[in-house]
């Protein structure tokens, strides 16, 4: 299987850039990275939602509280979006 290749980017700065990102849940901050690499990644995750091999124009990588129980993980994800 040939090797596949993401579409030229413009600066090298585009990989690295990443937010941080801070929101507060039941009193309580938790921080997320957010990284746009833009459109042409294949990557793989194994996340609960959106896990698997595809393309992916950005990651999510999200704190939850310590002792996190939610039965709704979707929910909450579409929240968090």
């Amino acid at each position: 299987m040939p090797a596949l290749l993401p579409p030229p980017r413009t600066g090298a700065d585009r990989l690295l850039n990443v937010e941080d990102l801070t929101r507060v849940e039941d009193g309580e901050r938790l921080h997320a990275l957010l990284w746009r690499p833009g459109p042409g990644w294949r990557m793989v995750s194994s996340a609960v939602l959106g896990g698997g091999t595809g393309e992916r124009a950005w990651v999510l990588n999200a704190q939850v509280a310590h002792g996190y129980r939610r039965t709704d993980p979707a929910r909450h994800l579409a929240d968090l979006a």
